[in-house]
């Protein structure tokens, strides 16, 4: 088309102005179709004032953005369904709108049963329902809510039931002058599993399941700083060694006194509370922690445990093995200078059970503790 086209305006047809029109417009594909149609409607809406070379070209941009923004939401819808994360999004009154295939895995939901349900009824665990709904009230006033554009770690509910640990993004977005938000969940539950199986082996002994002596350590830091908190009078704290524990080893292998460490370590299990705490803190050397008990509730609950391990010997590969314990017991306190403190004091009365021929309990040096 040369430039005198595109000077002449565009009068209002007498006849049928489409059919005016479209003469001018080439190709009958799809597009074209489409353009053309466009083209039509901004002659129509000029008053056919504008050229129809700029009316071509205005239409053939409106349906090349068009197409633009189809193959954007394609590739958008794509990039959701096949996402990690589940994807789910929610209206201002907490109705679903939007979930993904990912969310239908990790929820157990399909997309037909859960979209228009209300979130705080099928994926948000019962102990938190009230605050969802308190926080997006607050969000739907103020703007600003705790977990709106941070990832969190939490607790979400499957279909079935059964709650598992999730991470959690929520980045709010207005729609039509309307509030709604994009929920981005991961489900964190292997991680957590490793990073579980990761602090138990950093806190446990391999061999026995108990403590190590780290660990223990730490409790006792934690026991001690209860007592400096609470003013609570005193803790026992009680240091065993098995006895004449090198001859079974030499005696029957190093297999059965592995079993024997084990042994004695479920010994103790049996004669524990839940408050209390053991550990391994060496080769056959193991400590205690009982909360709130004296010296003398101490040695009671030590010659308990003296006496069933002196007639609850191992038996291994047909084996009867027998086993004694020697025990020292010392108080923590809280004018204790250290964890340790208590600690080698418990230890000094092991030493002395042992001189004094092993098979029995000893208890450190009494102190007058402050009214």
């Amino acid at each position: 088309m040369d430039d005198t086209d595109q000077d002449i305006a565009i009068s209002r047809p007498l006849g049928d102005a489409g059919e005016s029109f479209a003469a001018w417009i080439p190709g009958k594909e799809e597009r074209n179709d489409m353009i053309e149609v466009a083209a039509y409607h901004i002659a129509e809406r000029s008053g056919f004032t504008i050229s129809p070379h700029d009316c071509w070209a205005a239409a053939e941009q409106q349906i090349d953005l068009m197409f633009a923004l189809r193959e954007s939401k394609k590739k958008l819808q794509t990039l959701v369904d096949t996402a990690l994360d589940a994807v789910v999004m929610m209206d201002s009154e907490g109705r679903i709108t939007g979930w993904n295939r990912q969310a239908s895995q990790i929820f157990g939901w399909s997309q037909e049963n859960i979209l228009g349900q209300s979130i705080h009824t099928t994926i948000i665990p019962p102990r938190y329902r009230d605050a969802h709904i308190l926080g997006l009230k607050h969000f739907l006033s103020s703007g600003a809510g705790p977990f709106m554009n941070k990832i969190v770690e939490i607790h979400a509910l499957h279909h079935d039931g059964h709650e598992f640990p999730v991470e959690l993004a929520i980045a709010p977005v207005m729609t039509e002058g309307k509030p709604e938000f994009n929920a981005f969940i991961r489900d964190i539950t292997e991680r957590k599993r490793a990073e579980a199986e990761l602090r138990e082996m950093a806190t446990t002994d391999f061999l026995t399941g108990l403590a190590n002596r780290r660990h223990f350590i730490d409790k006792m830091i934690d026991e001690l700083a209860r007592l400096q908190r609470l003013d609570t009078p005193y803790a026992a704290v009680l240091m065993l060694d098995l006895d004449h524990f090198k001859h079974i080893n030499d005696t029957h292998g190093h297999a059965v006194g592995d079993a024997m460490l084990r042994h004695f370590a479920t010994l103790m299990r049996g004669e524990l509370r839940r408050i209390d705490t053991v550990g391994r803190v060496g080769g056959e050397e193991f400590a205690i922690i009982l909360p709130g008990a004296s010296s003398d509730e101490a040695k009671i609950f030590a010659e308990r445990l003296r006496q069933k391990v002196e007639t609850t010997p191992l038996t291994q590969d047909g084996q009867v093995i027998p086993i004694t314990v020697s025990i020292g017991i010392a108080v923590m306190k809280a004018t204790d200078a250290s964890a340790d403190t208590p600690l080698t004091r418990a230890d000094e009365a092991l030493y002395r059970a042992k001189e004094n021929g092993r098979n029995r309990v000893e208890i450190a040096a009494r102190t007058i503790l402050a009214n």
